[in-house]
């Protein structure tokens, strides 16, 4: 059984270390010479930052003491991960892919294997070498494929224009820099930018909200809360009836009390309460969590200090000296810096079966977030993103692999496929609005449950009742030896 699997970032190299000892022949393509994907150098901006706190960031296999870590030292971490699991030697890098298709043509699914086209990565004169597989896993990240607002007068502005993913050692140094964004990479950015550029400007439609690296009065890390079985159930229901417990059935009345302590603890966390209420983020949690991202260290301290100048408003065009912002004001610039996320596309796919990966709105249309109905032998890994954690990249390996051999306890047809499909998205659209039907958000523990009881293992993984509640319950070292475990009845 050959399997290619594309991209070498913690969801391909988790993905092909699980079909390897599964009995898979497994080859990775990867268009950068490191592996980590958005870890490796070529991946990231510099200073790229992890948001993991201690034993968060790591796969079940190979515990770590990274402890929100630069991204040298979780690339180092990673491409242990792939040495040790023999991933490294099935990996080719600086190889670009370029298209994936049927073996048996245009109109097909893919049954009778996948052809993949490759060349040499950057160089588009190269001959394009064709190969055969029996199954593919698309792992080519969230994260690539830069969304850059397209504004009136581009040609006005002689500065530098940049994304996120493009900014490198040096940018800031003595310029002006406006930084476009509100989420976790724009403020990263901006909070270096305050420390070596001339002036730091921020840009944001509305602000964010950012979890505080400690929570209840800045006592208690954040995985103390959220990555808990209680903490998790204060969330509205999840969409998945298989995955409640009682203790999901907390009365409503009971968690809008707590989450309204828990919204004036991480105001006063976070150092927010000391911001005009402006800088404060205006839309009730928990139902934005899905945008959130764990506060940089000094963001809050250079806004108050006026390092940071803060502007809510949308951009409205560049001008010869900067950019023009929807309230009228311009912003003069030397580097405008976009960190406006990323379109979640694959250009490679045929366009047969890439026509269904997504709906009309753009949302990804993907079984438990992994496989699309009526694609034989083709799946997707780290597009069923869960807060800040890889575990879920690992969890979905494992279900993977046995969707892939045909051993989960049920699979489902095309039209049940899509039938789930559509309800999962419009329970994403009310709880997690603007996930792009990708990001379940801050529900690692349900979704870690979804794919045990497809696989017919318990989700059960401490040894009693107040560790099981109590005790942070999203983190790998939970679900260790799952290739060794045999199925039995879920609780």
């Amino acid at each position: 059984m050959r399997a290619c699997v594309v991209g070498a970032g913690p969801g391909g190299i988790v993905t092909a270390k699980v079909l390897l000892e599964n009995g898979f022949d497994v080859t990775v393509f990867d268009k950068y010479q490191q592996v980590g994907g958005i870890w490796s150098a070529e991946g990231c901006y510099d200073g790229l930052a992890s948001q993991s706190a201690l034993r968060i960031f790591e796969f079940a296999d190979l515990p770590n003491s990274l402890h929100f870590a630069g991204a040298v030292d979780t690339q180092r971490y990673l491409e242990d991960y792939a040495r040790t699991f023999g991933v490294l030697d099935r990996v080719r890098p600086g190889t670009e892919v370029i298209s994936i298709r049927p073996v048996d043509g245009p109109g097909r699914t893919g049954s009778s294997g996948w052809l993949i086209g490759s060349r040499p990565a950057g160089d588009e004169s190269a001959e394009v070498h064709r190969e055969a597989f029996d199954y593919v896993v698309v792992a080519s990240g969230a994260h690539h494929h830069a969304r850059v607002p397209e504004l009136p007068g581009r040609e006005s502005f002689h500065g530098t224009v940049l994304h996120s993913n493009e900014v490198r050692a040096g940018t800031f140094t003595g310029r002006r820099v406006v930084v476009v964004g509100g989420g976790k990479s724009a403020l990263d950015l901006v909070t270096r930018a305050a420390r070596e550029a001339a002036s730091a400007t921020i840009v944001q439609r509305k602000v964010n909200w950012m979890i505080p690296e400690r929570l209840l009065l800045g006592l208690v890390g954040y995985k103390w809360i959220l990555f808990t079985r209680l903490g998790e159930a204060l969330l509205p229901r999840y969409h998945d009836p298989a995955c409640i417990r009682p203790i999901d059935r907390i009365d409503e009345r009971v968690k809008r009390a707590l989450w309204w302590l828990i919204t004036r603890d991480m105001l006063l966390s976070a150092g927010l309460y000391r911001l005009p209420k402006r800088l404060r983020p205006t839309h009730a949690l928990p139902f934005h969590l899905v945008h959130a991202g764990v506060m940089p260290r000094g963001y809050t301290r250079a806004l108050r200090r006026g390092s940071i100048a803060p502007r809510i408003s949308a951009v409205a065009a560049y001008t010869g000296q900067g950019l023009l912002l929807a309230t009228g004001e311009e912003l003069p610039a030397d580097v405008i810096v976009f960190a406006t996320g990323h379109h979640k596309v694959f250009p490679f796919l045929d366009p047969g079966v890439g026509v269904g990966v997504h709906d009309s709105a753009g949302r990804l249309r993907l079984y438990r977030g992994i496989v699309p109905p009526g694609a034989d032998r083709l799946a997707f890994v780290g597009f069923r993103q869960v807060f800040n954690n890889i575990m879920g990249m690992e969890l979905t390996a494992h279900w993977l692999t046995r969707h892939f051999r045909a051993t989960l306890r049920t699979t489902p047809g095309e039209q049940e496929m899509c039938e789930a499909i559509d309800a999962r998205l419009a329970w994403q659209e009310r709880v997690l609005p603007g996930s792009g039907g990708y990001d379940f958000g801050p529900y690692d523990i349900h979704c870690a449950d979804e794919l045990l009881h497809d696989m017919g293992l318990r989700s059960r993984g401490a040894r009693n009742l107040p560790a099981e509640y109590l005790l942070p319950g999203a983190i790998a070292r939970r679900y260790a030896g799952l290739s060794r475990r045999r199925s039995h009845a879920t609780e």
